[in-house]
């Protein structure tokens, strides 16, 4: 049976040991000649988040690879490897099947060619999913005592600057954002405000040009005109739920 192995690092887990792609590929190998396998190729993704899908150019050219059906199996590490969201794995392992190609891992002993070894993946796959709930949950957590005790946290407020653990008054920002205010207050949209900045030479911290969503945050009081209701994640996600019931 032809296989392919997939092996990931992000940028904290490099050094760590057991998770290199070197000691990936190795155990991915090994599994391969031990179960009498033909390892065809192994494909890595080295420095990305797990979280990251269409960032992953080697996760990409898997999807690729088990829908031109040129494997039978797929082969990791471990199951945290591919990713720690359930959507994703359970998405990934209904592709899987209606390719006929089988998952394995080295670490968990995932088997998806039975029933039970179906259930240990669906298992894993919770359990890493409440650990990626978990983690941003302390994160949230962790953010809320920071601003409690006055420190800054995440990106600092147009008109104000870094001082230390603290944020103090920009003068030049308050009056940019005063500006806008007063661009608002008579009758200027977003794009008409972004326009009027441009043409004064004001840009953002970045030496950008300003655009509708910055401008938006520095008005006071701003009025939407329209509610959204659907993103286009959602609708992609409704999409997926109808084709796969």
């Amino acid at each position: 049976m032809k296989a392919i192995g997939y092996i990931r690092v992000s940028t904290e887990e490099q050094a760590l040991e057991g998770v290199s792609l070197d000691n990936q590929k190795e155990r991915i190998t090994a599994y391969c000649q031990y179960k009498g396998y033909e390892l065809v190729d192994v494909i890595a993704d080295e420095g990305i988040s797990g979280g990251k899908n269409k960032a992953r150019v080697g996760f990409i050219s898997l999807l690729d690879t088990i829908e031109r059906g040129d494997i039978e199996i797929v082969v990791l590490y471990s199951l945290e490897r591919l990713s720690r969201d359930m959507l994703t794995l359970l998405s990934l392992e209904r592709l899987l099947n209606e390719h006929d190609v089988q998952l394995h891992t080295i670490e968990g002993a995932v088997d998806t060619s039975n029933p039970d070894g179906f259930m240990s993946f669906a298992m894993k796959a919770f359990l890493g999913e409440m650990e990626r709930r978990q983690i941003k949950h302390r994160t949230a957590k962790a953010m809320q005592h920071k601003k409690r005790h006055g420190e800054v946290v995440g990106s600092i407020p147009y008109g104000n600057i870094r001082a230390g653990k603290e944020l103090a008054v920009s003068s030049e920002e308050l009056a940019v954002k005063g500006m806008v205010n007063v661009l608002y207050g008579k009758g200027y949209n977003l794009s008409g405000i972004c326009r009027t900045l441009k043409a004064q030479g004001i840009k953002t911290r970045a030496g950008r040009d300003f655009d509708g969503t910055q401008v938006k945050r520095m008005i006071d009081g701003y009025q939407e005109k329209y509610q959204r209701t659907n993103t286009a994640l959602s609708q992609n996600i409704r999409t997926f739920i109808e084709a796969i019931a």
